[in-house]
């Protein structure tokens, strides 16, 4: 007697009579989300440069103090402090 593999032949007999669904076909089942693409390395430095960008600016206050800053770009136009006389001072 030799062994034969019902269970594969069975199978390839089933596909044949009642056809198979491909997956693609239906979507993604319910509650699922797509898998999110990876931030490339390159993205990241190109955001971290643009973060810590340094802006230089002379400021004047009223009490006549003059200073030169090197702030981050993402300062601009915020209020800085004057150290001589605490008076606010747009950057």
């Amino acid at each position: 007697m030799s062994r034969v593999d019902h269970h594969r032949r069975n199978t390839r007999d089933r596909v044949a009579r009642q056809g198979s669904d491909n997956i693609l076909d239906f979507g993604l089942p319910g509650g699922l989300t797509p898998p999110r693409q990876r931030v490339t390395k390159a993205s990241l430095r190109a955001e971290l440069e643009t973060a810590t960008v340094q802006i230089t600016r002379l400021i004047h206050c009223q009490c006549g103090h003059r200073a030169t800053v090197a702030i981050p770009a993402s300062w601009r136009g915020r209020m800085l402090k004057c150290s001589k006389c605490d008076a606010r001072v747009p950057a």
